[in-house]
């Protein structure tokens, strides 16, 4: 393990950032579970998966569904394997609709996601977490870790964090310790990341892509994406909707997939909780 710790301090420290290196080194694969009630009042715990990609001074995160769509891509599958996978990421019930970029550009969080049917981007500096240390001890896919809290957009959070890798990723915007985040939840509950994978780098990471996507800042989208969510489709403008489409999977009307000007409307099975209240 010496040997592989040294060698990430090396790639850590590195300044410099170019768009077209874009190698994935490591990886580590997070179970996402959201856990609340529905309105009546009975608790659920939706379960999905999301992808963490480490590259040389930089990370990318996002749903699993969508980094095994890539991969395929990569991998020169033929069109009807691809097809495949992009059917399997729309019929994702829990599918995590942000992309962040971590330290895209140098010094900051890239964030891209969807408030059908447009998609938006904004930046915000890389370590908005101000992290506190705190005692005990854990041990997460084989790593010994510490712990440390830190709030962060209306919540705080407790994360367990490997200094045996020493990268200063994390699961979504939660970076900026001396260790890659294994493990991190909110004090309610309500958001849990944990890992359960973490391997060699399987497939390049993705370059960010802006192209017919809105520049806004994080308080505009998180103000507009939180009250948008509470009704999806009677917050959408009808002077917005240029077209829309519906697919479905079989007989039952809840697994079709909802695009409107080429955008996929998700809807969710339980209500929306969201990551950041403020």
């Amino acid at each position: 393990m010496k040997y592989f710790a040294i060698v990430f301090m090396l790639l850590s420290s590195v300044d410099s950032l170019l768009a077209q290196n874009m190698e994935s080194l490591y990886e580590c694969i997070y179970e996402y579970t959201v856990s609340g009630q529905d309105k009546n009042k009975e608790q659920f715990n939706d379960v999905g998966y999301c992808m963490l990609q480490i590259g040389t001074g930089i990370g990318k995160f996002y749903d699993y569904s969508a980094y095994q769509t890539d991969s395929v891509k990569q991998a020169n599958c033929n069109d009807q394997v691809i097809s495949s996978y992009r059917l399997r990421e729309q019929r994702n019930a829990f599918f995590f609709d942000q992309i962040i970029y971590q330290n895209y550009p140098k010094g900051k969080i890239t964030v891209q996601s969807i408030i059908t049917p447009n998609f938006y981007n904004y930046e915000e500096n890389r370590y908005p977490v101000k992290w506190d240390m705190m005692e005990g001890e854990d041990t997460i896919c084989g790593y010994s870790c510490r712990i440390a809290q830190g709030e962060y957009g209306g919540r705080t959070w407790v994360v367990k964090y490997a200094p045996e890798i020493p990268t200063q990723n994390g699961p979504w915007k939660l970076t900026g310790l001396p260790g890659l985040i294994l493990d991190a939840i909110d004090t309610e509950g309500t958001h849990h990341f944990s890992a359960i994978t973490f391997r060699n780098g399987a497939a390049s990471m993705t370059s960010l892509n802006k192209e017919g996507s809105i520049t806004t800042s994080r308080e505009k989208f998180i103000h507009a994406k939180n009250k948008f969510e509470e009704n999806p489709i009677g917050n959408i403008p009808p002077e917005s909707i240029g077209e829309m489409e519906i697919r479905k999977h079989g007989d039952n009307p809840s697994e079709s997939t909802i695009l409107i000007n080429g955008i996929q409307l998700r809807m969710r099975i339980h209500p929306y909780i969201p990551l950041e209240n403020e």
